[in-house]
């Protein structure tokens, strides 16, 4: 049985004699690139599913609730390094998202490590589909290739009419009411991919990143699955015995661009905390005029974080009010023996 992967190298790239008109068309232009280009068409192609609007123009989505929410607060529900679909991680994402339906957050981010197999994948979109109505923004991370992660969207929201499923990889800017989502999937380091053709950013990606980030209307919040270089050892990038391992180049960008807010991941032992620009823990549940979140795995398989505590199961809630944000943590429960 041949897999996904196979049969979207077997699709045939389509031609626009006069470019694509709807956002099928755009991102199948790019179904085998990893991160696409910030380039738009118009009008904008506008669906609507289960109480939100959905504005496509190629790189850019606005996401509108129909029945606003008032003021202009964003709240983000963020998942990364799910990896499987056995029983206790369904009940940990499960519990996680049940927290994101009692926040009433406007959107569920997956940033990146949802699983390598590229069936695995379909499945687990499948179900967080189903799970929740609420927009799942996604990008890849180090453990999924680009075509494979393309695919496997696009099959799920072809065959569901999960219109809520939106390929940040593809899609470069969310544009919500109050902040902008930008997005840069993949990993900078190719040591640490886990498949070969698995998907590096590169620095015109990084520019298109930036190009971005200047077209937001709104507070800006990066969306990445590896963190940004900073300093110490309670930042986001902190690896005991390897210091920080975070990319510099996207440390510029967020000096040049003037990024106030973040979200990241891999790191996984840096989890479950929230740090300024430079990597200085905050504390949750206070506003910030600079913070940076690593929401770590919702796997539940243990991990021991910097903190000395363990995770059985991360995730986090972002909110951003204005031009500052506060930040959530929640963990999964220890398993019974």
């Amino acid at each position: 049985m041949r897999s996904l992967l196979c049969l979207a190298l077997l699709a045939p790239l389509a031609t626009f004699a006069d470019g694509p008109t709807t956002q099928a068309q755009w991102e199948e232009a790019s179904q085998f690139d990893c991160i696409g280009p910030f380039t738009h068409f118009a009008p904008p192609d506008v669906q609507e599913h289960e109480g939100f609007r959905y504005e496509y123009t190629g790189a850019t989505v606005k996401v509108r609730r129909l029945g606003a929410r008032p003021g202009k607060q964003v709240r983000l529900g963020l998942l990364a390094g799910i990896k499987d679909l056995d029983p206790e991680t369904i009940a940990t994402v499960g519990r996680f998202l049940a927290d994101f339906e009692k926040a009433d957050v406007d959107a569920v981010v997956i940033g990146g490590d949802t699983a390598s197999d590229p069936q695995l994948l379909e499945t687990i979109y499948a179900h967080l589909s189903s799970a929740t109505k609420r927009p799942l923004l996604v990008i890849a991370g180090n453990m999924e290739r680009g075509a494979s992660l393309n695919y496997a969207l696009s099959k799920v929201r072809s065959e569901t009419g999960a219109k809520h499923l939106v390929n940040l990889d593809l899609v470069r800017r969310a544009d919500f009411d109050g902040a902008d989502l930008v997005s840069l999937g993949g990993y900078h380091d190719r040591a640490f991919l886990h498949l070969s053709g698995g998907c590096i950013y590169t620095d015109k990606h990084l520019d298109s990143l930036e190009a971005a980030a200047g077209a937001a209307d709104d507070a800006v919040v990066l969306l990445t699955h590896g963190p940004m270089r900073q300093k110490g050892q309670q930042a986001l990038d902190y690896v005991p015995g390897a210091d920080n391992v975070g990319d510099p180049r996207l440390t510029a960008v967020v000096e040049r661009a003037k990024i106030a807010f973040g979200i990241t991941g891999h790191i996984l032992e840096a989890a479950a905390k929230g740090t300024d620009a430079a990597g200085k823990v905050l504390p949750p549940k206070k506003l910030h005029p600079s913070l940076f979140v690593n929401q770590g795995s919702a796997n539940p398989l243990p991990w021991k974080l910097n903190d000395g505590t363990t995770a059985w199961g991360l995730a986090a809630i972002l909110t951003v009010d204005g031009k500052k944000a506060w930040y959530e943590v929640l963990r999964g429960p220890k398993p019974a023996k």
